[in-house]
């Protein structure tokens, strides 16, 4: 909890950021929600292996393959894309925050440790598209182990 009371020192000094927070936040959980439609595509194609048979019940049909784990989570990460284009928006715009007003990039420019700048316009932006990465790499863990729940062994295609 603290690191969100400091959040304020990832940002350009007198930078309103509390707006771009939340933001970040709702389309990292927009992109979450919108990847999600996964688990309708993983039910088509897994449905799309069996049929019904009058004496043995729900079947696999004989020689049917699924489609592949990539091919099926394919554009998923897609839904991420919202996220990652306003970040990296939001790191030019950090840069020409400087530029407004005060003119302030001027006072920057002349700081002992060169990199501050630099430091200042990236490190939040960056730090979302960490989180972001994160959150992706969970889900598509997520998809994987459903994925290979659902199909079965005899379904799966072969990688080579």
């Amino acid at each position: 909890m603290g690191m969100w009371k400091e959040s304020g020192k990832f940002f350009p000094p007198g930078y309103p950021y509390e707006e771009e927070r939340k933001m970040t936040f709702f389309l990292l959980g927009l992109g979450s929600a919108l990847s999600l439609r996964f688990f309708g595509s993983l039910h088509n194609a897994s449905e799309s292996l069996y049929y019904v048979d009058r004496i043995r019940g729900r079947t696999v049909r004989p020689g049917a393959l699924a489609e592949s784990f990539l091919e099926l989570a394919w554009g998923y990460a897609g839904m991420f894309l919202p996220l990652y284009l306003f970040l990296g928006g939001m790191m030019l715009y950090h840069y020409f925050y400087y530029y407004r007003d005060g003119r302030s990039i001027y006072l920057m420019r002349r700081l002992p440790e060169r990199g501050e700048l630099w430091k200042s316009c990236v490190r939040a932006p960056l730090l979302g598209m960490a989180a972001g990465a994160v959150v992706m790499a969970a889900l598509f863990l997520l998809y994987y182990g459903s994925y290979r729940l659902l199909i079965p062994a005899e379904c799966m295609p072969r990688l080579w």
